[in-house]
């Protein structure tokens, strides 16, 4: 399948990182999927992240990975960001393959999980996969490598966006390398902010859950009204909060979005089994958003 890379320039807004759908036998359910695209397209996503920490990335095969680009560019019009969560160099290139025969027009590369690469091994790896995928890559910042790390692979070959996670960062790669790459940011209850700092995008797992309230906050970004974007996030905020906890993620993503009448199922076993506490804090917090009883 021959479909356009994505370039630096198209890298904006409100990006969802889309949840995997499971039946209860933990088997990807695809007609949950079709359904959230199309609830996705219905609020106006164009651009969605499949495969990444709130899609169960680490949780996917290859083969699962390219089973859900391939559902979101056949059955959407969304372009599709694959989400490359893995431990070596090798599956991550085997996974951006498929990612690639599927659809896929950029790879959200995340840092080797369960081990800590050296600056060179992780700018190494990196180049790997793109060598390999000739895919532009986006590096997600997961494991908070400093500024300094973030620069220099802002400035590999093909990378042509970085996540980070932490607020304070953005502005100094904005400052340092946003006239090279895009600048994507993570955090989650204050992404308005992250935009007033100069980033591009918010690629985060709130957005999956509520995509139209968070677009409403950057088109209060784009149109100067920061009274209102603080207006609107302090009611987010809340849910943002509850969402970012490490616990049980993305368990807590899926119960959200499922309160809100989205059936999305449920996380793949160990995960999910939320905490009362947990329960009763989304159910707060979205009641705080005002988008349920």
């Amino acid at each position: 399948m021959t479909t356009q890379t994505l370039r630096k320039e198209e890298i904006s807004g409100v990006i969802p990182p889309l949840v995997s759908t499971f039946a209860a036998d933990g088997n990807l359910d695809l007609e949950l999927f079709r359904n959230e695209l199309r609830f996705m397209e219905s609020v106006g996503v164009r651009l969605a992240v499949v495969g990444g920490s709130t899609g169960s990335g680490d949780e996917l095969s290859a083969d699962e990975l390219k089973e859900l680009v391939s559902e979101a560019v056949l059955n959407s019009n969304i372009r599709i960001i694959a989400g490359v969560i893995t431990t070596t160099t090798k599956d991550a290139i085997l996974r951006g393959q498929k990612a690639k025969e599927a659809g896929a027009s950029a790879l959200m590369l995340g840092p080797p999980i369960y081990t800590t690469p050296s600056q060179e091994g992780l700018e190494a790896f990196v180049r790997d996969v793109h060598d390999a995928t000739q895919l532009p890559i986006i590096f997600y910042n997961h494991f908070f490598s400093p500024p300094s790390v973030m620069q220099s692979i802002a400035r590999l070959n093909g990378v042509i966006c970085v996540k980070e996670v932490a607020l304070e960062p953005v502005a100094e790669l904005v400052q340092t390398v946003g006239d090279r790459v895009a600048i994507a940011a993570g955090a989650d209850s204050v992404n308005i902010a992250s935009f007033m700092l100069g980033a591009n995008a918010s690629i985060s797992g709130v957005n999956t859950v509520i995509p139209k309230e968070y677009g409403e906050i950057y088109r209060a970004h784009l149109e100067g009204d920061y009274r209102r974007g603080r207006e609107l996030t302090e009611k987010i905020a809340p849910l943002a909060r509850e969402m970012i906890k490490p616990a049980n993620f993305p368990a807590r993503v899926k119960f959200a979005i499922n309160l809100l009448g989205r059936k999305v199922g449920e996380p793949r076993k160990p995960s999910g089994d939320l905490a009362r506490e947990d329960r009763d804090n989304i159910r707060a917090a979205l009641r705080h958003a005002g988008l349920i009883q």
